[in-house]
């Protein structure tokens, strides 16, 4: 069975929430692996672009993807950040043994090491990051164009 990507009526004037969709629907047909993460999460993602104010959820259940306008339900986890930060999270490094965000490229360390000082300074926040680890590893796993 395909995975299946939708986007709910009134998300796709979410110029994030599409370009988002883009990228996970290239990333699963171009590297099949990334499947099986994504057929393991279920539940919600809350994107809160801070510069253009417009949130979006993605819901998660099991193989399919829906992706809302605004805050829909209670989410899993909830990623706060500039719209330009947020898109950064799909040039994370993932290696493919060991699926873990390992820069092995000189770019790779760059990305790496811009993103975690972002979060470090507080610029990006993630929320549940700490009781949902293996969701939000899989999400940005699915999200990644590299592994």
């Amino acid at each position: 069975m395909e995975p299946i990507i939708d986007l709910a009526p009134g998300a796709e004037e979410n110029s994030l929430a599409v370009r988002l969709s883009e990228i996970i629907r290239a990333n699963l047909a171009i590297k099949p692996h990334k499947t099986k993460d994504f057929r393991a999460l279920r539940g919600g993602v809350l994107v809160v672009p801070q510069d253009t104010g417009e949130p979006l959820t993605m819901r998660f259940d099991l193989g399919r993807l829906t992706l809302h306008e605004g805050a829909i339900g209670v989410p899993a986890v909830t990623f706060c950040a500039d719209e330009r930060v947020l898109l950064r999270l799909c040039d994370l490094p993932f290696t493919r043994i060991f699926k873990l965000p390992i820069a092995l490229e000189p770019k790779g360390r760059e990305t790496l090491r811009g993103v975690l000082s972002t979060f470090s300074r507080g610029d990006l926040k993630i929320y549940g990051l700490t009781s949902h680890p293996r969701f939000v590893l899989r999400f940005l796993r699915i999200l990644s164009v590299h592994g």
